[in-house]
């Protein structure tokens, strides 16, 4: 009881900005008052993602060409910092190849992320007399062979190590109907698969001998989708106005399965089970400003499931950055390992406040609120589940740089995820740091 009364001064305690939150917000707005804005009479327009663009900076022509955004092959590496983060993940690099093709008539379509242990790919394809429905095929796969563990309020539980991996294709079919404004990634889309999977798993070293490895097994989920994407977006691929939103909805069965765990996660045995997500997102100007280069972006994530476990749960935060048509539905929690969080039900919110001082640079503030389940110590060290409120404070900047790249950098402070400093009972309040560079090939 005495180290939870402690725990409970120090949340207090840590309510108060930390130092490097104010220095990061004092940049920000420092930022916007001393940057110059374009030396014309006339605000220039926000230029828009592959739209053709040309301004004067510092006196000096500056031509953007037009860019075929139905053709896209980009790398991205980035590096996520969490100082007394999860073990393991404190200094996380991460790193994807991107491809997206769609097909001039917008009836063929592949979208590939690719990062060699994880994999997504889809493809659909319709015909001119298919009145826009279309056939939808996918791979996902993550094949990672190294034990991985658990994490509860920062802490290691290496009792429950194991190596897992799984492959799922997927076959069904799509209903795809183009919206306004007219870009080539605003449209409506709905589609139905069978997703026919296996699942095998291997304990380790660090795996208890009383822990029950999991069955290898046969697993097929049925997979409802569907995105609505009316956003216009800018030159840095940013939401600039309009809106997005969408959900998925599975439900999973295993052929071969029984009850396994053990230790202070207990026993499971999670033959079927069911989860939803949905998410929505809007861009627009700030109220009573007449210029569109400041933007206010709000953004809301939810998802529950039924008889889910770690495998087939939600793993929070999905992406540090990105949005695509498709990276819109992943949520993102600041200052969270990724992976880290495995709730079976969440919440979460943000509100964002962006200014463009030049075409090319975007620096922003970013409010998020998250109401999240997540495992708790007790007193006599077992585990229990609580819903737990994780608000959180940051801001970077996204900006162009050479060689046809992108760079974002962020700093966040999260007050609700627990930090393990060593030597004493895990602490909320942690900061996190990230650098993301894309360069488009």
């Amino acid at each position: 009881m005495n180290k939870l009364r402690m725990a409970d001064r120090l949340a207090i305690d840590r309510l108060r900005f930390p130092p490097s939150l104010v220095a990061v917000l004092t940049g920000f707005f420092v930022l916007v008052l001393l940057i110059p804005a374009y030396s014309q009479e006339k605000e220039t327009p926000t230029p828009l993602a592959g739209e053709e663009f040309d301004t004067e900076v510092l006196g000096e022509p500056v031509k953007v060409p037009a860019r075929d955004r139905k053709n896209v092959t980009a790398a991205s590496f980035g590096v996520e910092y969490l100082p007394n983060g999860p073990t393991f993940y404190q200094v996380l690099p991460f790193g994807a190849l991107y491809v997206w093709r769609n097909s001039d008539d917008l009836r063929q379509r592949f979208r590939g992320t690719f990062s060699g242990p994880v994999n997504d790919l889809t493809y659909n394809a319709g015909s001119h007399s298919s009145s826009g429905w279309e056939l939808r095929m996918t791979l996902n796969t993550m094949i990672i062979p190294l034990g991985r563990a658990e994490y509860v309020e920062g802490q290691i539980i290496p009792d429950v190590t194991l190596e897992w991996s799984y492959v799922f294709g997927g076959l069904g079919i799509a209903y795809r109907r183009l919206l306004d404004p007219g870009h080539q990634d605003n449209a409506l889309e709905m589609s139905l698969t069978y997703e026919p999977g296996y699942r095998w798993f291997k304990g380790t070293s660090k795996t208890s001998p009383t822990f029950i490895l999991p069955d290898d097994t046969y697993e097929g989920r049925v997979h409802a989708r569907v995105r609505r994407d009316a956003l216009e977006r800018n030159l840095m691929e940013l939401p600039h106005r309009g809106y997005a939103f969408g959900g998925d909805f599975v439900y999973g069965h295993r052929a071969n399965w029984s009850t396994w765990g053990g230790g202070v996660f207990g026993l499971s045995n999670e033959r079927q089970y069911m989860m939803g997500s949905v998410f929505a997102i809007g861009a627009t100007g700030v109220p009573f400003v007449k210029s569109e280069r400041h933007r206010l972006v709000a953004s809301v994530y939810a998802g529950i499931g039924q008889n889910l476990d770690r495998f087939s749960t939600f793993r929070l935060p999905g992406r540090p950055t990105g949005y695509e048509w498709e990276a819109l539905a992943l949520p993102m929690m600041p200052s969270v390992a990724f992976n880290e969080l495995f709730p079976n039900k969440y919440g979460i919110g943000h509100l964002e406040y962006r200014y463009e001082p030049i075409f090319f640079i975007y620096p922003y503030i970013r409010g998020s609120w998250g109401l999240i389940q997540q495992p708790r110590f007790q007193p006599d060290g077992s585990i229990i589940y609580k819903m737990d409120a994780m608000p959180a404070i940051g801001g970077g900047v996204v900006t162009g740089a050479p060689w046809r790249s992108q760079v974002e950098i962020n700093y966040s402070y999260n007050f609700g995820i627990y930090s393990d400093h060593g030597g004493g009972p895990p602490v909320p309040g942690r900061h996190g740091f990230f650098i993301f560079w894309s360069k488009e090939l």
